[in-house]
């Protein structure tokens, strides 16, 4: 029921003017980058759906429209099929074991041990390296007669091709991604472990309830928004995995180890099929806007008192 004007107390309309004021004033500070962005994006974005239909010639310099001819091409490449289910393979891998993984050794280190702070740092190292850096190190370990070859041959295996194609090239790209941006996740959750309130956890203890049900019943519907924005965020991720396609394999052998962002670059920089390239870059974008608003469209099942 609304209360009437004239019965709200000066000093409720004082703080409510306050509120509003302080609101207003952060969304004052928040607008120049956000439009500046939203203006720059939409730009690019555009100028990306215009290419897409045009068969561009860079040679000469001139563009001819051709409608949705790049997008059927891309319904009748034979090679699509590996490249996407490799995409969704990484997608897939990368999403659930990492957001799994992280959890897991957030709540680890979420112990009151002494030197934890050692590990909480060591775990977060990898994140600090750049990609590119960590990806040529793998490259070493992986490499034939390399290091992962000297550890399988101590108790009687032979080579195994790391990096020749196949699903185990994929789970090695999975492993590379997970182990380089574990870190950052970890921190995610921890901060959200650590903002779970103590007197839930003391009196579920004091109910008799074991480990696994507090943190079943406790713990993770309360960071549960947490768990959701990295479950996002690596969908996301996913789909950009590039620069370990590029230093390890190449996409190759053929394109059994390709990926769409790898594709997107070999169609626009070596093939010089700025059109085509510009349309899956479209169709990259959509499937990720896809999937992203698939999730937040169920996001209230999965989070905790999630009304908006």
């Amino acid at each position: 029921m609304a209360v009437p004007l004239q019965q709200v107390s000066p000093a409720r309309r004082r703080r409510s003017s306050r509120h509003a004021g302080r609101t207003t004033f952060g969304y004052l500070l928040l607008a120049p980058q956000t439009l500046g962005l939203l203006i720059v994006g939409l730009v690019a974005v555009g100028g990306v759906i215009q290419l897409s239909v045009t068969q561009v010639n860079v040679l000469a310099g001139t563009r001819e429209f051709v409608g949705w001819d790049n997008y059927l091409r891309i319904a009748n490449d034979p090679e699509m099929s590996i490249i996407l289910s490799n995409t969704f393979f990484l997608v897939i891998v990368l999403s659930v074991v990492g957001t799994v993984l992280a959890l897991a050794l957030a709540t680890l280190l979420n112990q009151p041990l002494p030197g934890i702070n050692i590990f909480r740092s060591a775990i977060f190292i990898p994140a600090l390296v750049t990609t590119v850096a960590w990806t040529l190190v793998w490259r070493f370990i992986l490499q034939p007669q390399g290091i992962f070859d000297g550890i399988v041959g101590l108790v009687g295996i032979g080579p195994i091709p790391w990096l020749r194609g196949g699903w185990l090239t994929l789970a090695v790209f999975a492993v590379i991604q997970i182990t380089k941006n574990v870190g950052i996740n970890v921190m995610i959750f921890l901060g959200a472990l650590q903002g779970v309130p103590q007197d839930l956890l003391d009196a579920a203890r004091v109910d008799g309830t074991g480990r696994w049900a507090r943190f079943r019943h406790v713990v993770l519907p309360q960071i549960s928004a947490a768990v959701l924005m990295v479950f996002m965020l690596m969908i996301s991720g996913s789909f950009k995995v590039f620069e370990l396609v590029l230093l390890l394999t190449n996409g190759g052998p053929g394109v059994q180890t390709s990926v769409l962002a790898f594709e997107i670059y070999r169609q626009a920089f070596r093939l010089n099929d700025i059109g085509y390239a510009a349309a899956l870059a479209v169709f990259l974008f959509a499937l990720v806007l896809a999937l992203i608003g698939l999730v937040w469209l169920v996001r209230r099942r999965l989070v905790f008192h999630e009304d908006d």
